[in-house]
């Protein structure tokens, strides 16, 4: 039997399409996860209670929260990313301008950080098709088609179904690719859209362009508008406008699991609370009072009554022994016998499944951490490699350059839609950080107590500068923080803590023109402020003569502060008026 086109798969696809429903799900949440990953464990659940407990179960969604951390991380930086050159339609809409990169109104950050981020972090692969609108020059105008350019649409890892590769100078290119498409159908009458369905497109260099076509659900060919054709399209490009974004693996691919094992336990631990706050009533009983309290046969009662013959035994034993209770009733209870109660679960088992999925929250945010720092784009530029080789920071900083590496080909593709062959320079920031803000101040404050630990003024300013690298190293851009590193470099004091420095002057350690440029004031501000603080001596020593004298002027005394404290102890030295030295009281009236 012919294998239909639409139904060729290539073998990594195979491999990895059960992994891909997973993460995604993993990542999606919602009523779909619960339904394909919550399990029943117990043959004494039935089938009901299985239901009841599934309507109740809430999805515990770490290993999202986990990533959106490194996805905000990534994110929060794309306004430093640097754009420069290549067409006036690209600089365009790149800013979200004319339509945008897709279209849609989408800058290039927004189209990064909405469709690609969260996809390459979450399937580890996510394709982008670098397109161009078509335009038939018989009925549009140039005027018309002035503002048109290239634009973005993504494909997600499960759409790029089979593909061929080959190499091409220094990097590898399709050669042949299909891909899965999702079109709107709309209804006739009111125009409004009313289903969606899936589309085959296939692509193949042929005769050094690209030849397009389009297939249905059933493999038959169509045009673009869906009506069966046997139509092709051609772009008239070397090579397939298709890019991957793509790391060595996805950032769910060791923690996906342990979150399904965190939504089971929250399922049964859920059920198992709510279960106990009904607790069951128990009774002791004497069964020699039961038989006695059993009317026989033909013998009247307690009241009177006189059980049917042949049928008071049966009686005695199909009757339900019920019990009405609750806060508003009593119960009386034999002499010699253990008071009536109710029992209930123990809460063991439930403490120790909330420890364990603690633990387990814990080892989702460590792993995704750790699943960073192992991460390798697969299809970085010799250049980036090069900067990664000159200390950019692993996992976060790989990211990036992948980003910034599939960048680089959506500017090359839009110029060759163009026919252009300017030059586009994209740089991505080459920091990031996962800790948040509270965490890196502590972290500054702790290599703060090391400044004095050695006596080196190299690991001083070394110090310094890593303390710059954690607070404000991921808020401004690679320019800005050279430039506050360098003047760390140059600087002639590290340490301008004003506590220190003040202490310092009052040891005689260090003059106070030093201390000034130490806490950054302008150069001459020292001579300025002995002028202003001769000034003010002048006027407090005027003001006291012509009030008949003072005390004392504190701003002329070389221990400001304790003017006053001295006069008051040598008033008590030399005083010899024992009134003022005996300390006992006096005479009442």
């Amino acid at each position: 039997m012919e294998t239909r086109t639409i139904d060729l798969r290539h073998p990594s696809y195979k491999a990895m399409k059960a992994s891909w429903r997973k993460w995604r799900l993993t990542y999606a949440s919602g009523d779909k996860y619960i339904e394909e990953f919550v399990k029943k464990f117990s043959t004494s659940e039935d089938e009901q209670e299985f239901r009841d407990r599934k309507s109740i179960t809430y999805i515990p969604a770490f290993a999202k929260g986990a990533i959106n951390e490194i996805k905000n991380s990534i994110f929060q930086r794309t306004t430093d990313i640097t754009r420069e050159g290549g067409p006036s339609s690209y600089q365009v809409a790149i800013e979200g301008k004319n339509n945008g990169v897709d279209l849609m109104g989408s800058s290039m950050n927004t189209f990064i950080g909405r469709e690609i981020l969260p996809e390459l972090l979450t399937m580890g692969k996510v394709g982008v098709f670098i397109d161009m609108p078509i335009v038939d020059s018989g009925e549009v105008t140039k005027a018309e088609t002035q503002d048109l350019h290239p634009y973005v649409y993504k494909y997600v890892a499960e759409d790029i179904l089979s593909w061929s590769l080959a190499r091409h100078e220094d990097t590898y290119i399709f050669t042949s690719l299909l891909l899965r498409d999702h079109t709107e159908t709309k209804d006739q009458e009111t125009g409004l859209i009313k289903d969606i369905e899936d589309r085959y497109r296939l692509l193949n260099i042929v005769d050094s362009h690209i030849e397009i076509k389009f297939y249905n659900k059933d493999n038959e060919q169509i045009d673009i508008d869906g009506t069966a054709s046997d139509e092709s399209y051609t772009i008239n490009l070397p090579s397939i406008p298709f890019i991957i974004f793509e790391l060595n693996d996805s950032l769910l691919k060791d923690v996906a699991n342990h979150q399904i094992s965190l939504v089971n336990l929250a399922s049964s631990d859920i059920s198992y609370a709510v279960r106990s706050n009904f607790p069951f009533y128990t009774e002791q009983y004497d069964p020699r009072l039961e038989l006695y309290s059993r009317p026989a046969a033909g013998v009247p009662a307690n009241d009177g009554t006189v059980a049917t013959p042949g049928t008071a035994t049966e009686a005695a034993k199909a009757k339900s022994k019920t019990v009405k209770v609750g806060n508003a009733s009593g119960r009386r209870y034999p002499k010699d016998l253990e008071r009536p109660g109710f029992i209930h679960p123990s809460s063991e088992p439930l403490i120790a499944s909330i420890a364990k999925q603690k633990q387990l929250k814990e080892e989702i945010r460590h792993l995704v951490a750790l699943a960073v720092t192992n991460l390798e784009p697969k299809s970085a530029s010799a250049e980036s490699k090069e900067q990664d080789q000159q200390g950019l920071e692993a996992g976060l900083s790989y990211i990036g350059l992948e980003l910034e590496n599939g960048e680089r080909l959506i500017a090359k593709y839009w110029n060759m839609y163009l026919g252009e062959g300017t030059d586009v320079t994209i740089k991505y920031p080459a920091r990031y950080h996962l800790l948040s803000d509270k965490e890196k101040r502590e972290e500054a404050k702790d290599l703060e107590k090391l400044l004095h630990s050695v006596p080196s003024s190299i690991y001083r300013k070394e110090m310094v500068k890593e303390i710059v690298k954690i607070t404000v190293g991921h808020k401004v851009s690679a320019e800005k923080l050279e430039t506050i590193l360098n003047e760390v470099e140059s600087s002639t004091v590290i340490n301008t803590n004003p506590e220190i420095i003040i202490k310092d002057i009052e040891a005689g350690l260090v003059d106070a023109e030093t201390a000034s440029l130490a806490r950054g004031y302008p150069k001459g501000s020292v001579k300025k402020a002995k002028v202003e603080h001769a000034e003010r001596l002048a006027r407090i020593q005027a003001s006291q003569a012509h009030d008949g004298g003072a005390r004392g002027n504190p701003d002329n005394d070389d221990t400001p502060g304790r003017t006053g404290s001295k006069e008051k102890q040598q008033s008590r030295d030399t005083n010899e008026d024992s009134r003022y030295r005996d300390k006992t009281r006096g005479r009442g009236r």
